[in-house]
């Protein structure tokens, strides 16, 4: 089942995996929000895909 994480604008992250999720997750909030974001932090934020 699929992974899927929001930022506060909206812009929707979504992944096959966990660890790929994470990834991209920490690139967006790194390219676009200027900052960064742990593994726990956005492994708490995750929600499954229905």
């Amino acid at each position: 089942m699929g992974k899927r994480w929001s930022c506060a604008l909206g812009h929707r992250v979504e992944a096959d995996t966990e660890e790929e999720l994470v990834r991209k997750v920490q690139e967006h909030m790194r390219r676009e929000h200027g900052t960064e974001i742990s593994r726990e932090k956005v492994l708490r934020d995750l929600r499954e895909e229905d």
